[in-house]
């Protein structure tokens, strides 16, 4: 799909969830879920895969920590991303590859930009 559709698709999804409209094939068949736990004032955890799935993101709430920034302790938002796989179906080295991509992307935005 591209991006659009996939936009689509998210708030289709979104607001039939928020009106409770939502059905058991809505919310099976996924290989992949994102859980925000942030939400719920949690800084990080470990997601637990839902089977059949083969990972799941967690993304923790973004809070001000003291951070080392270019040489310099700053004050910076900061948010713990925790990636659980199922090494029967994805590589340990491939995973980490993809969390280092998201985590580029989320300090970068422009990183998703240049390949979408």
């Amino acid at each position: 799909r591209d991006a659009e559709a996939l936009t689509a698709e998210f708030a289709r999804l979104t607001e039939a969830g928020r009106e409770g409209r939502l059905t058991p094939g809505d919310l099976t068949g996924g290989t992949f879920t994102l859980n925000n736990y942030g939400v719920f004032g949690v800084d990080g955890s470990t997601p637990i895969v839902n089977h059949p799935e083969a990972a799941m993101l967690g993304v923790g709430r973004i809070i001000p920590k003291p951070w080392v920034h270019e040489g310099e302790l700053a004050v910076r938002q900061v948010v713990q991303l925790s990636l659980t796989f199922d090494h029967r179906v994805c590589d340990g080295g491939t995973a980490g590859g993809f969390l280092r991509y998201v985590a580029d992307c989320v300090e970068q935005p422009a990183v998703l930009l240049r390949t979408l």
